[in-house]
C-alpha cells in the first residue's frame, strides 16, 4: 500500500499470504484452489460511496481498502471439518501519503479476545451489558 504501486500488486501479493497460510493449515492442497476460498477481491477505493470504484495505481490522498476475505463452506469434505462454516474479513482502511501509507481504522480491534470483549458490551448492534 504504497504510493506508485499498483493495486493488482496488493491483490496478488494478499493471495500469495493467504494461499500460503491456507496450504500450511491443511484446508487447500494446491494453490490453484485460492478462489474457492477467497473469492472476492481484496481490496477496494473508500469515499463518498462504500464503493468507489477501484484505482489502478495508488497515488497520494487515495483511501483504499485492504479486506481478504476467507469464507470455508459447511460439509466441504475437502477440508478439515474442524474449519467448516468459518468465515473472516477484517477491514483496514489506508491514507496513501507522500511517504506511504497511513493506517486509519489502526485503533479498532482484530485480536479474538478484543473482539469478543466487544461483543459483549452494550452497543450498536449489540443490547448485551458487559458480564452476561
Amino acid at each position: 500500500m504504497q504510493p506508485g504501486n499498483k493495486t493488482r500488486v496488493v491483490e496478488t501479493k494478499a493471495r500469495e499470504v493467504i494461499t500460503a497460510g491456507l496450504l500450511q493449515l491443511g484446508i487447500m492442497k494446491e494453490k490453484n484452489e485460492i478462489r474457492k476460498f477467497l473469492p472476492h477481491g481484496v481490496c477496494h477505493s473508500l469515499g463518498l460511496d462504500t464503493h468507489d470504484g477501484f484505482p489502478e495505481i495508488l497515488e497520494p490522498g487515495v483511501v483504499i481498502t485492504i479486506e481478504p476475505g476467507i469464507d470455508i463452506k459447511p460439509g466441504d469434505d475437502t477440508v478439515p471439518a474442524k474449519y467448516w462454516n468459518i468465515g473472516i474479513r477484517i477491514e483496514d482502511d489506508i491514507l496513501i501519503t507522500e511517504n506511504g501509507n497511513q493506517v486509519l481504522s489502526k485503533a479498532v480491534p482484530k485480536k479474538i479476545s478484543e473482539i469478543e470483549k466487544l461483543m459483549k458490551a452494550s452497543g450498536i448492534g449489540n443490547s448485551k451489558k458487559v458480564g452476561q
